[in-house]
């Protein structure tokens, strides 16, 4: 189990930055008050309180390391929160001499049980793994990365109030103690006589902690869950086509060998292999074929892999128009079946629901789902065959996402209905909702648990 150090306050060129604090999802409408009792409850010194709808508050108690009330702290982790506004990424600095930071954000929120310093890289790197399960699609930006990394001046040059430490406040009388304890005596003798008969016979009454409510409890609970996914859709979809239908199969002497495509923050990753195969091809005779939006790098004499990329055009699940799992298997597979002669390989599976975390009662039991609560569910999808038939699938791939497309040259002398010197191979899922899924007709309802893995019931 990774240990993490004690918060950390570093003096910076454009400000003084905090590392280490404690992070705790909350609403934005509910910063307020809230907020500041949480921060109490936890015995903080200062707080930050969330920027986004869906945030998160930092905490942290600086009561041995305060500095001086006239210098103005910002969470450096906060600060990261601004740098990356969408998506999900992981950033892992070198604090010389002192240790590792890493901090997570998803969407513009920092993650619990980030914004932490760590003695070691191995201890670092058991967190990241975590993280990893939890959010399929993070980026995690190292040392390595000295062009995405932002720097700790880079850092501490996005500090803004929305970043600065806000002192908790005790109750504070702005009378002296004396007059204090004489005005409570004297409230004491004037309403102490009126107060007495009030006290005998009466019953002690505990509170009882407030009920929670499962319907907006789960509501909250499948927003997060779903808040992880996104669909490519149609135009998505469109656009990673079109990207495979441009690329030159001869340039320059050099011959296609395959392509592969990958989503990551908004934007198709693209990537192909060159080989030459005319004598008289050169790396200048390729460069001066090659699409301007290339960036080439030559392994070998012999090949080369040029990489792009594209716009995915991808939406959050939360938008996307979703069928019923009825309606998927009634409306969408038969579609696709009509289609499926001109694929080589078709292959779709059962609904599985999305993980989530379920949420629980005061005593910590896990709180029923509401009948009328839906559920998103996923259906792994892998898809193969030529090119020029992946037109045929855009009327249905309003509720498909994509995790891999590969492309692949076919020296076959014949072509047929299911084969062809481009063949396309599609890995993804279909996105569905359902009401009714809870556990029956083989599919099981997802925990996840703190280190991102997901258990069953």
């Amino acid at each position: 189990m990774a240990t993490a150090l004690a918060p950390l306050i570093l003096p910076t060129a454009a400000g003084t930055l905090v590392f280490g604090m404690d992070w705790f999802p909350m609403l934005g409408g509910q910063s307020g008050k809230a907020g500041m009792k949480l921060a109490r409850r936890h015995r903080s010194t200062h707080l930050v309180p969330p920027v986004t709808a869906l945030g998160s508050i930092g905490l942290v108690s600086l009561k041995r390391q305060r500095p001086s009330r006239k210098i103005k702290m910002y969470s450096a982790a906060q600060n990261v929160a601004q740098l990356f506004s969408t998506g999900s990424v992981a950033l892992l600095i070198e604090l010389p001499q002192m240790g590792y930071w890493l901090v997570a954000i998803h969407e513009g929120a920092v993650v619990t049980r980030t914004d932490q310093v760590y003695l070691s890289l191995d201890d670092a790197g058991e967190v990241i793994d975590s993280l990893s399960q939890a959010y399929p699609q993070l980026q995690v930006l190292s040392q390595e990365q000295d062009n995405k990394l932002p720097t700790l001046d880079g850092i501490a040059a996005a500090s803004a109030s929305c970043s600065q430490l806000q002192p908790v406040r005790r109750w504070q009388s702005a009378m002296p103690w004396p007059v204090q304890g004489f005005v409570l005596a004297l409230v004491l003798v004037l309403l102490l006589p009126r107060a007495l008969p009030l006290f005998h016979g009466a019953q002690t009454s505990v509170p009882e902690p407030p009920v929670l409510n499962p319907a907006q409890a789960w509501r909250l609970a499948v927003t997060a869950s779903a808040n992880r996914h996104r669909v490519h859709g149609r135009k998505g979809m469109r656009t990673l086509i079109d990207s495979f239908l441009a690329l030159p199969t001869s340039l320059g002497g050099w011959a296609l060998q395959r392509a592969i495509c990958k989503p990551e923050a908004g934007r198709w990753l693209c990537q192909a292999e060159y080989e030459r195969q005319d004598v008289k091809a050169s790396n200048s005779s390729f460069l001066a074929s090659s699409l301007p939006a290339w960036k080439a790098e030559f392994s070998s004499l012999d090949r080369v892999s040029v990489g792009w990329q594209i716009e995915s055009h991808d939406m959050p699940l939360l938008q996307a128009s979703l069928s019923s799992s009825a309606q998927t298997e009634r409306d969408l597979l038969s579609a696709l079946q009509g289609i499926r002669p001109s694929f080589l390989q078709m292959q779709i599976g059962q609904p599985v629901p999305i993980p989530l975390v379920v949420p629980k009662d005061q005593q910590g039991r896990p709180l029923p789902r509401p009948k009328e609560q839906m559920v998103y569910a996923s259906r792994p999808v892998q898809i193969a065959g030529p090119l020029r038939s992946a037109i045929l699938l855009l009327p249905n791939a309003e509720t498909m996402s994509w995790l891999n497309a590969s492309l692949t040259i076919n020296q076959a002398d014949k072509v047929g209905l299911t084969s062809s010197k481009l063949n396309l191979s599609l890995q993804g899922h279909i996105y569905e909702i359902d009401n009714a899924m809870d556990g029956g007709s083989g599919t099981v309802m997802c925990v996840q648990l703190d280190d991102g893995r997901c258990a069953g019931p």
